[in-house]
């Protein structure tokens, strides 16, 4: 059987002779990168255009049965896998960077770059990069719940491939949810070692059994069971880790220029309220108190709520401040009541702006403008 790196050998040979400055790194990654390689295992190697130029290089192809594929990362897809924000999964895509070893690099300058997106990975899994995953990990988590729903989907259209696949989509999301709260990446799939998802040290109890429940079900109701068990056991994770790294803000900060905001959703509730327009009132009623209801938790709690909330998880700072609730009048269709309440949420607002020495911004004349704007950022007349 053929020598892996003596094919590595021919593929950078003909790289650079046929492309040259078009190249900027060619790397391997995988089994071979992480000692583990067996003699059957293929060699993963890829290659960083300069500019996206080269593109030809890219080649697949098979020799003693053993399949290759040269393919490129862009500068741009490397820096997204190394800062968590492609939408590749951080799971396995990490390692791709993180554990690559370099072949051939055009410049001294074209390998401190690479190293130093080697590195960005390797501070990421530090106590320092928590911040950045979790919330990596929030935003994964609406994946996760997209493929709970091509679930139902599929099993209600009876479609049994459509299931399974959204099944395996499923748990890859979860558990790329799951690797990023952990601060975690795999060289191999969840599929191939199970057992290192149970590892993490925040983990799902049963995670394997509950991953056979859903992919191997004994019915659709013991399938939509365990996708929903598990769905909700890796959010409960990210809620608390959602919590760990919460950040209080004092209020001047958080509410700056705000009031502009509350003064603008005042009027469309009032506007929809006077045209009995019971949908656009109870839509800016509940954008109106959803946003201070966001903001009011980053001061007291330090998060502000996301998509990734339920309106319920941050609404306790806006209730202890004693604001009053639209969202109860708007539902039941009380334009009278939400027009009065939304008067009262506006006099209260102001008062509370007032007793946290944040200013209203409620200018005048065009001359009180001017100062307003040179007070916080001043013309620098020439001489």
């Amino acid at each position: 059987m053929s020598d892996v790196f003596g094919i590595a050998d021919i593929l950078v040979s003909h790289a650079v002779q046929a492309h040259g400055d078009e190249i900027a790194i060619i790397a391997y990654y995988g089994s071979y990168a992480k000692g583990m390689a067996s003699p059957t295992s293929d060699l993963d190697i890829f290659y960083i255009p300069n500019c996206g130029k080269a593109s030809s290089l890219c080649s697949q192809f098979i020799i003693d049965g053993r399949p290759y594929d040269f393919w490129p990362v862009s500068w741009e897809l490397a820096e997204g896998i190394a800062n968590a924000t492609t939408t590749r999964p951080w799971a396995v895509a990490a390692s791709l960077i993180a554990d690559a070893k370099v072949l051939y690099q055009r410049s001294p300058a074209d390998l401190e770059r690479f190293q130093a997106l080697q590195t960005c990975i390797a501070e990421l899994t530090q106590p320092e990069g928590r911040p950045i995953l979790v919330k990596q990990a929030l935003v994964e988590f609406k994946q996760t719940l997209f493929q709970l729903g091509q679930i139902r989907l599929a099993v209600a259209a009876a479609d049994v491939a459509g299931t399974r696949w959204a099944s395996h989509k499923f748990i890859d999301s979860a558990v790329n949810a799951l690797a990023l709260v952990n601060q975690r990446y795999f060289a191999k799939g969840w599929e191939v070692h199970p057992a290192q998802i149970a590892a993490l040290p925040q983990s799902i109890a049963g995670f394997v059994e509950l991953a056979r429940n859903i992919l191997r079900p004994s019915s659709e109701e013991s399938l939509l069971a365990a996708a929903d068990q598990l769905a909700q056991e890796v959010r409960e994770i990210l809620l608390t880790a959602q919590s760990e790294i919460a950040k209080p803000l004092p209020a001047s900060a958080v509410f700056k220029d705000s009031y502009f905001f509350v003064l603008e959703y005042k009027n469309k509730v009032l506007k929809a309220c006077e045209r009995e327009n019971t949908l656009a009132a109870e839509f800016a009623a509940f954008r109106l108190q959803e946003e201070l209801c966001q903001m009011l938790s980053k001061v007291e709690r330090g998060s502000y709520g996301t998509d990734f909330n339920l309106l319920g998880e941050y609404t306790a700072a806006y209730e202890k401040a004693g604001f009053p609730d639209l969202l109860a009048s708007a539902s039941q269709g009380d334009l009278a009541e939400l027009a009065q309440q939304v008067q009262r949420l506006d006099a209260q607002i102001c008062a509370w702006f007032a007793g946290q020495a944040i200013d209203l911004n409620i200018l005048a004349s065009e001359e009180e403008l001017r100062c307003f704007l040179n007070r916080r950022d001043p013309v620098i007349v020439a001489e």
